[in-house]
């Protein structure tokens, strides 16, 4: 019951702010709300205020707030009222700079630099200087957000001073700058005991390679805490570009075997980012001793793709540190090490991954394929096409895969009798691969597979020929448009998309009539890349087909026409009955102008995936008028997701 009372209450004074919005007379009520217990009502109020009041008059209003100390609720919805006005109130800001009041000053730092801009700079430096150390400290945080290197020797005198509370923030602010003259710096801070961390973390942001003689000997440092940045730091090394090798010699250089007991600690440690940066640097060692614990870590599902890695690194420099390890493993780590071989891909591996072509393990011949494919040789390609009729899916799509990648080494002729095999798995392939080659002279050797007795062949074999552009190519594929399989017609009624001709179009408009409802939706779906008025005619004819999934989809493809006819029809289905067909009117009609009344209405529709559609279709418009509808209802929209999706369309 208090419930029910304290929610009567906010909405009365939720409902008084929304009655004084846009009066000069109402300003006081609205920042008076500012102060209110309830979030809801300081939230109306900050609304109403940025929408419907010229800045100037209620700035320096807000300034004042910032003075309550026992209203944080105000404090904080006068900030984001400061922030919210961006530049606009900079002058203001600058001016109440000056002021006793430490939080004030904090405050209005706060905002400054959230708002950035170089006119900003001149009060950061000044409140670098600041008797406050908060203020202080928030000065150089914000002076590093900016990127501006003039205020690059200004933080290096921080550094300099000594004063840590500064110092800190302001060793991490020369990273985001950027500017090199402070890597010698940088390097001297990390002697620093207080600012070895930031000043790691800023090298990171550098990554010159020759620094890397003054990180990683903090590998031994008795710091945990440094331990562990200066393993994330190696990491984002490698990542930005050092090349593996070369971390690879100093790690051995500088910290010698010690890295290795280092770096497997801390593979077992909580955060997520040591773990990984350790592995990382554990593969990026090179140590054979590191392979067996990497594959007990890879049983972790989260950590498999960063061991791959790791072994992968291993592998480049030592191809023959793993196959002898495939006979000696559980299957999972077997999959693991063929996975990692595959990404190696090196020409010693050739006899392996052929070998392993007829493995039990199905997991294990896709890793196979996708080796040989990456080692590239004729051998390869002569062993990749032994197996074309191998009966795993998973193994099919790798083969095409790694085929396709050799399509410049295939013989043609070998596909072509591939096309006359009695194993249906065979003739599909070969009929792919084929289509992959995109030889004209193998269009009639398709041609005559679309007479298979398997609707795979026969589907394979559309799309085959519609990868090649030759003068027959149309004919083949009209040919399939008549196939008594509808997933061949589909298929074929979805290529026709690459021919914007009337021959295309015509043929098309038979297949609008087709008798199985996907058939006649690939139609609608096809017709949107022709573009002519027959096209938009066929369309119309389909709004009114029997099955509700073709509707649609000619709703959709009407979108993509800037047409009178196609618009009045459009219009018409925001009163159909089916919800589904009315939402998808709508978000077709966001690409027509002079919509927006008609859409506006759906914005209040008791179902709220319609006023979901409506607000996406008004948001695409990008109209005044549509941003009009969408503040109008802001308010009262109560759904989160719909809710959501106003916020994005306005920008708030």
């Amino acid at each position: 019951m208090n419930n029910e009372k304290l929610n009567r209450d906010i909405e009365l004074k939720r409902s008084r702010i929304f009655s004084q919005r846009g009066r000069s007379e109402g300003l006081s009520v609205i920042i008076d709300s500012f102060k209110d217990e309830s979030w809801r009502v300081r939230k109306t109020a900050l609304d109403v205020l940025m929408d419907n009041y010229p800045a100037e008059g209620y700035i320096r209003d807000l300034i004042n707030l910032l003075y309550l100390e026992d209203n944080a609720g105000a404090r904080n919805t006068a900030i984001e009222a400061l922030t919210r006005l961006g530049k606009k109130g900079l002058p203001n800001l600058i001016k109440a700079f000056d002021t006793d009041n430490r939080d004030v000053r904090k405050f209005i730092i706060d905002v400054i630099g959230i708002i950035g801009g170089t006119e900003v700079t001149h009060l950061l430096l000044k409140a670098i200087r600041d008797e406050d150390e908060n203020v202080r400290a928030s000065a150089v945080e914000y002076l590093g957000k900016l990127r501006e290197p003039s205020v690059t020797d200004a933080l290096i005198n921080i550094i300099e001073e000594e004063d840590v509370w500064t110092a800190y923030p302001a060793v991490n602010a020369l990273g985001m700058i950027g500017d090199r003259k402070v890597i010698p710096f940088l390097i001297k801070s990390l002697g620093n005991r207080p600012l070895t961390e930031p000043a790691l973390r800023s090298l990171s942001a550098f990554s010159e390679p020759d620094t890397l003689q003054y990180v990683i000997p903090l590998l031994r440092d008795q710091r945990r805490s440094i331990q562990e940045e200066t393993l994330r730091t190696i990491e984002r090394y490698y990542e930005n570009g050092v090349s593996e090798e070369y971390i690879s010699e100093r790690l051995v250089e500088l910290v010698g075997a010690d890295a290795f007991e280092i770096c497997l600690k801390y593979t077992s440690h909580n955060n997520p980012e040591v773990k990984k940066a350790a592995i990382i640097t554990l593969g990026l060692l090179h140590d054979h001793r590191a392979v067996m614990q990497l594959l007990d870590l890879a049983e972790d599902e989260n950590l498999r793709d960063i061991v791959k890695r790791a072994l992968v690194f291993m592998g480049k420099k030592d191809p023959g540190l793993f196959p002898e390890l495939l006979h000696t493993v559980t299957p999972e780590k077997r999959r693991l090490i063929v996975d990692s071989m595959a990404d190696i891909g090196a020409p010693g591996y050739i006899d392996i991954f052929t070998g392993l072509l007829h493995d039990r393990d199905g997991h294990v011949i896709v890793h196979a394929v996708r080796g040989l494919g990456r080692i590239g040789d004729k051998k390869a390609v002569d062993n990749l096409l032994s197996i074309l009729g191998h009966p795993y899916p998973d193994v099919q799509e790798a083969l095409i895969g790694s085929l396709t990648k050799l399509k410049d080494r295939i013989d043609p002729s070998h596909l072509m009798d591939g096309l006359r095999s009695a194993n249906e798995v065979i003739r599909r392939n070969s009929v792919t691969l084929l289509g992959e080659l995109r030889s004209e002279y193998a269009l009639q050797e398709l041609s005559l597979t679309l007479g298979d007795p398997s609707v795979g062949v026969r589907t394979a074999a559309v799309t085959a020929i519609s990868r090649i552009r030759w003068k027959d190519t149309l004919k083949y594929i009209k040919m399939a448009l008549s196939d008594e399989s509808p997933e061949v017609r589909e298929v074929a009624t979805g290529c026709l998309a690459i021919f914007d001709n009337d021959e295309a179009l015509e043929a098309l408009r038979v297949m609008a009539k087709d008798s199985e409802g996907s058939v006649r939706a690939m139609a609608a779906r096809t017709l949107s890349s022709i573009r002519n008025e027959g096209a938009v005619e066929t369309l119309i004819n389909l709004l009114h087909d029997r099955n509700g999934f073709v509707v649609t989809q000619a709703i959709e493809s009407l979108s993509a026409f800037n047409h009178p006819s196609a618009r009045k029809e459009l219009l018409g289905l925001l009163n159909f009955p089916d919800r589904e067909i009315k939402r998808t009117a709508i978000m077709a009609l966001s690409s027509y102008s002079g919509v927006e009344d008609a859409v506006k209405p759906f914005l209040f529709s008791e179902d709220w995936a319609t006023r979901l559609a409506a607000v996406q279709a008004l948001s695409r418009m990008g109209t005044e008028k549509a941003r009009e509808c969408l503040e109008g209802i802001y308010d009262i929209e109560d759904d989160p997701s719909v809710k959501r999706e106003i916020e994005d369309g306005l920008g708030v």
